[in-house]
């Protein structure tokens, strides 16, 4: 496994390489002032870590480009402050809103996506859902008995 530190054009460059299936994210994190990825070349069995500088606590986004890493750069804005540039969905994930350090927008009530049209429905399943027998709210937006959309937050 090998490491580097890389700049932004090359950050971009690596989502394009995740968006067209090129690469795997294994992995994309955060600590003080910089954003890490982890990524899988099957093709060449190689795995590296780049590490992106974010001194200004900014980097674009890879979730605008490779859904997958939506709830990870979510994860990095709310334990380290590092902000997605470009990313579609910038709700808190892990925050609920109770953290000393909590960004201003956390404090207002969980914005769950809406479930629009004429035959969904929204069902709520929490505070304690008993398949996990751990604290979670689910959102199950279902057409009949088919599951359109679920979103969770959990803690």
């Amino acid at each position: 496994m090998n490491r580097k530190i890389i700049d932004a054009t090359e950050w971009q460059a690596l989502g394009g390489e995740l968006a067209s299936g090129n690469l795997t994210l294994s992995g994309l994190w955060g600590d003080a002032g910089a954003i890490h990825m982890a990524l899988l070349d099957e093709a060449a069995r190689t795995l590296r870590v780049v590490t992106l500088p974010c001194p200004d606590g900014t980097y674009p986004s890879i979730g605008a480009v490779h859904p997958p890493a939506l709830r990870l750069e979510r994860a990095a804005r709310d334990l380290f402050g590092l902000k997605a540039e470009g990313s579609p969905d910038g709700r808190p994930w892990l925050d609920h809103g109770k953290w000393e350090t909590s960004a201003a927008e956390a404090r207002a009530p969980y914005p769950f996506l809406p479930g629009e049209g004429e035959a969904l429905h929204q069902i709520a399943v929490g505070p304690v859902h008993a398949g996990i027998i751990e604290p979670g709210h689910f959102r199950f937006t279902v057409n009949g008995e088919t599951v359109v959309r679920l979103e969770e937050r959990l803690g």
